[in-house]
């Protein structure tokens, strides 16, 4: 095991974010000193329904959806739960109950909040608009608390879809930034790095962390992202 950006481990890297390319549950046993895991893991899709989803399955041709919509919870329990005294994950409606009965078995808190896509595709004929997306938040204890701008503690984030062609399932910059700066989290865990999201906007906010990725594709992708990520001058 060694890092993808300084190929030694432990990581040497001068940021102190480490990509590691490989199945999370491989390594999770090698994590620790993290106060928050904030991840995008694969989704469940079980409800294609309505008219719209017609038009959303040829949108969807050619595989742009394996290996994201069938994500079950209890196989990766101990990476979400043991690394971090909290947990944050975006999801489908199909998984909210997966996350409160995660956070049910371990006797944690549980909440969910909400991105609102203000330009989602609109599938909408004779079913509701796709334009929000769930996160649970599972927590024993926070890792601390900043209070900021009342719009940053809204349980709703709004903003467009992202633009960037890095992954499929990117999310904005802002969204993520938003939970580890409210939480003050120093260091962060994100088990399915994807395009390294998580990391960018930890190294914007000068905390440390650590994201692994099954793809080796993508994790080159979100090293070039950190290194065109310029360190933060405070």
């Amino acid at each position: 095991m060694k890092c993808y950006r300084c190929n030694l481990w432990p990581c040497n890297c001068g940021d102190e974010i480490c990509i590691l390319c490989g199945n999370c549950l491989d390594f999770a046993e090698s994590i620790d000193g993290c106060d928050l895991t904030l991840t995008d893991p694969p989704y469940k899709h079980a409800h294609m329904d309505g008219g719209g989803f017609a038009s959303e399955r040829k949108f969807y041709a050619g595989g742009a959806l394996d290996g994201l919509n069938n994500f079950d919870v209890q196989q990766y329990e101990a990476v979400l739960i043991n690394h971090a005294k909290m947990l944050i994950a975006f999801h489908s409606r199909d998984l909210i109950g997966d996350y409160a009965s995660l956070a049910s078995r371990h006797g944690r808190k549980y909440d969910l909040h909400a991105w609102h896509k203000t330009n989602a595709i609109p599938f909408t004929a004779n079913t509701w608009k796709s334009d929000i997306e769930y996160i649970a938040l599972v927590w024993q204890s926070k890792p601390g608390w900043k209070q900021l701008n009342q719009i940053m503690h809204s349980k709703c984030f709004s903003s467009p879809i992202c633009t960037d062609k890095h992954h499929p399932a990117c999310k904005p910059i802002p969204l993520i930034a938003k939970y580890i700066a409210v939480l003050d989290a120093k260091k962060i865990f994100d088990p399915f790095m994807g395009s390294g999201t998580t990391l960018v906007a930890a190294k914007q906010l000068g905390r440390k962390a650590i994201g692994i990725e099954i793809e080796e594709k993508y994790c080159e992708i979100a090293a070039n992202r950190l290194a065109n990520e310029p360190r933060p001058l405070f």
